[in-house]
C-alpha cells in the first residue's frame, strides 16, 4: 500500500502593521485598566486611613479601646500587667505619626498611579488616531474612538467634574488630620516628632498638589487627527 502523502502545513500568515497596532492597542488598554483599579484601591485606602487617624486624634473612646484590643490580639499578648499598661498609657502620639507617614506613602502612590492612568489613556488616544489612519476608516466611523472622539463626545458634565471632586475630597481628608496632628504635637512638645510630622505633612501636601495639577492638566480630549473635533 502506497504511503499517503502528508498535506503541507500552511505557512503562517505574517501579521500586518494594523494587526500589530491593534494588539498593542488592546494590551495598552488592559494596562491602563489595571492602573485604574490600583488607583481606586489606593484612594479608598487613603480615605480609610485618614478616617481611623481622625478618630484616634479626637480620642473617641470606643476607637481607642478597639485599637488597643486589636493590637493585643494581633501580638498575642497574654501578660495581664502589660495589657493593663497598654490600656492606660498606649503611645497614641507615635502611632498617629506612623499613620501620617502611611498617608504620605498612600498619597505618593496615588499620585503615581493617577499619572500613569492619565498618560496611558492619552497614549491610547494617539494610538487610535494612528490605527484609524492606517485602516483608512471614514471620519464618521466609531471604530477605534473608544478613548478618543467617542468618549469625549459622549462625556457628561459629572464625568468632567469628577477630577475636581476627587481633589477636594483628598484635600478635606488630608488637611484636618494634618492640622489636628500638628496641634497635638505642639500641645505635648516633642521636637523630634514635631519636625518629622511637619516634613511628612509638607511632602504629603506637595503630592496632593501634583495629583490635582496632573488631573486638571491631563484630563482633556486626546490629541490626534481624528480627535481634534471631539
Amino acid at each position: 500500500m502506497a504511503p499517503t502523502k502528508k498535506e503541507p502545513e500552511p505557512k503562517p500568515v505574517p501579521p500586518t502593521h494594523a494587526d500589530v497596532f491593534a494588539n498593542h492597542y488592546q494590551k495598552t488598554f488592559e494596562i491602563a485598566y489595571e492602573y485604574g483599579k490600583e488607583r481606586n484601591k489606593l484612594f479608598v485606602s487613603l480615605v480609610l486611613t485618614a478616617g481611623v487617624g481622625l478618630m484616634l486624634l479626637m480620642r473617641v473612646p470606643t476607637a481607642d479601646a478597639l485599637l488597643v484590643a486589636a493590637i493585643i490580639k494581633f501580638l498575642n499578648i497574654t501578660d495581664p500587667i502589660l495589657i493593663a499598661s497598654l490600656k492606660v498609657s498606649f503611645p497614641f502620639n507615635i502611632l498617629l505619626s506612623g499613620i501620617l507617614v502611611g498617608m504620605f506613602y498612600l498619597m505618593q502612590r496615588l499620585h503615581t498611579a493617577n499619572l500613569s492612568v492619565m498618560r496611558t489613556y492619552m497614549y491610547i488616544g494617539g494610538l487610535e488616531a494612528e490605527l484609524r489612519g492606517r485602516l483608512g476608516l471614514k471620519e464618521e466611523a466609531v471604530s477605534f474612538t473608544r478613548e478618543g472622539g467617542f468618549y469625549w463626545g459622549k462625556r457628561t458634565l459629572m464625568q468632567a467634574m469628577s477630577k475636581y471632586y476627587y481633589s477636594v475630597v483628598l484635600f478635606i481628608i488630608l488637611v484636618p488630620f494634618i492640622v489636628f496632628k500638628l496641634t497635638a504635637d505642639f500641645a505635648s512638645p516633642n521636637y523630634i516628632i514635631i519636625a518629622v510630622d511637619f516634613i511628612v505633612s509638607a511632602m504629603s501636601m506637595l503630592y496632593w498638589r501634583e495629583y490635582a495639577n496632573s488631573s486638571f492638566l491631563l484630563d482633556k480630549p486626546k490629541l490626534g487627527p481624528t480627535d481634534k473635533k471631539a
